[in-house]
């Protein structure tokens, strides 16, 4: 029988429209649950780590290790402007990732490869140079917008009290479909991230170690671990150094400048 969904079998229909059916009521209890304290937290978060009003450039320093293998270093510049949500990522190390790179506009996400000077598309969950850290690390902040924030409870990490609040994802283009960040109780600053599968396994821990403090009262990260909880021994250090806050020109900002530092 021919539906508006097109030839479809009645069966295979019939299961779509069921998990609709399912899906709907379980999104709508989560956003039901939405805790105020927990949001309050998360924005408190973003409004010290959103740089809007700086451009902020500065090198990241990648070293991945696993066992049985040479470290793998990457080295990657970042021009960032979050006035505009926008950000451009430059491979510089080794010689097999440079004249790589990334350049998002809200949104969008794109990854240039000059060995076929092509962008290809990507979204939040790619990892950056095949390593354990996310492309979506490196831009604005925007859990809200992304995830429902409900209260986990207290924790000690390390010398810090914190407080725990668990996310779960609203769309499906999210790094992660669930996560739990625990903020210091000091300064409201993240000391760790867990991010989970839909069914809850640990795949990821994130350590923030250290940030800087920049002009107006927002801050950057500049150390993190990042363990991967399904291969053993495989984990991510990163240093963010050379930050700088002087004005960008708006053309870093497209894909013509990757294309340029390519050559």
């Amino acid at each position: 029988m021919k539906t508006k969904y097109g030839n479809a079998p009645r069966a295979i229909l019939a299961l779509a429209l069921f998990a609709a059916a399912a899906f709907a009521p379980a999104f709508a209890q989560a956003a039901k649950a939405t805790d105020p304290a927990a949001a309050a937290l998360v924005e408190a978060y973003e409004a010290k780590t959103d740089l809007a009003g700086l451009d902020v450039t500065s090198t990241f320093t990648l070293v991945q290790k696993k066992e049985g293998e040479a470290d793998r270093v990457l080295r990657i510049q970042i021009f960032r402007r979050d006035a505009a949500d926008t950000f451009t990522l430059l491979f510089q190390y080794p010689d097999s990732e440079k004249g790589k790179g990334y350049w998002r506009s809200k949104d969008d996400l794109f990854l240039y490869l000059p060995s076929t000077r092509e962008f290809v598309y990507r979204n939040r969950k790619d990892d950056v140079g095949g390593s354990d850290i996310r492309a979506d690390l490196f831009g604005k902040p925007n859990t809200l917008a992304q995830y429902w924030a409900t209260m986990a409870g207290t924790a000690k990490v390390s010398s810090w009290e914190c407080d725990v609040v668990r996310l779960d994802a609203k769309r499906l283009d999210v790094a992660y479909p669930v996560q739990k960040t625990y903020f210091r109780k000091t300064d409201g600053l993240p000391v760790k991230t867990e991010s989970f599968s839909a069914g809850e396994t640990l795949l990821r821990t994130t350590y923030y170690v250290d940030y800087k403090a920049l002009p107006g009262g927002k801050y950057i990260f500049t150390k993190l671990l990042a363990t991967d909880a399904l291969e053993k021994g495989q984990k991510t250090y990163l240093t963010n150094e050379g930050v700088s806050t002087d004005k960008i020109a708006n053309y870093t900002f497209s894909k013509a400048f990757l294309e340029e530092k390519s050559r």
